[in-house]
């Protein structure tokens, strides 16, 4: 009952925060209006597009559930308010300024463009900037890091790498969405910590 009770907690934080992240982005891909066609960069032409990236791009759906086992315990609810707030402001941003991008036509026979156009059957052509699969992929990792387990560390933030370069490879985001992502998850990631203790501070003075 010692590990049970954990676990479940684990489980609950992931999902309140990841399940939250949903609601905003569907919801927002549903009710924006026209939305932006982005430029691709020159950085975006000189990375070639491989449907083969979608291993790593898939990869984001695993490596979330991992750091929030992983991720010492008191991080938790850090981790999963800014899942939440990270949602709700990328989707106010969806709608305000609703973006897409022209995605290439893949006509390979591998299982990775099979997968592919898998993905884009279920995928909203909206709603890249700014990239949410950076941004949770960040925060997640952020949250995971332990000094104790350094090698884990070094996992974690290459396997982050790989998939941050993968949403390109894959053309399903720019290179503006990827530092869109990183802002968001930057400005929430220290806005919930620094606003957390700002609270706990005054509380404690009264």
């Amino acid at each position: 009952m010692k590990l049970i009770k954990p676990c479940l907690m684990r489980l609950a934080y992931l999902l309140l925060g990841w399940l939250s992240v949903g609601v905003f982005y569907r919801s927002a891909g549903e009710l924006q209006g026209e939305p932006t066609l982005l430029t691709p960069s020159i950085i975006d032409q000189s990375i070639a597009f491989t449907p083969h990236a979608i291993w790593f791009y898939l990869s984001f759906f695993l490596i979330i559930p991992i750091c929030f086992l992983v991720a010492p315990y008191h991080r938790l609810l850090w981790m999963s308010i800014c899942f939440i707030l990270s949602g709700f402001l990328a989707g106010i941003c969806y709608l305000i300024f609703p973006t897409s991008m022209d995605f290439p036509v893949d006509t390979g026979t591998s299982i990775s463009s099979w997968l592919l156009a898998k993905l884009i059957d279920i995928d909203v052509p909206v709603n890249c900037f700014p990239s949410l699969h950076i941004t949770l992929t960040l925060l997640a990792i952020w949250g995971s890091l332990d000094k104790c387990h350094p090698q884990r560390n070094i996992l974690l933030v290459l396997w982050g790498i790989a998939i941050a370069f993968s949403i390109i490879q894959l053309r399903r985001h720019l290179f503006v969405d990827f530092l869109g992502g990183i802002a968001l998850a930057l400005m929430v990631g220290y806005g919930v910590r620094y606003g957390s203790s700002y609270l706990i501070k005054q509380n404690l003075e009264q």
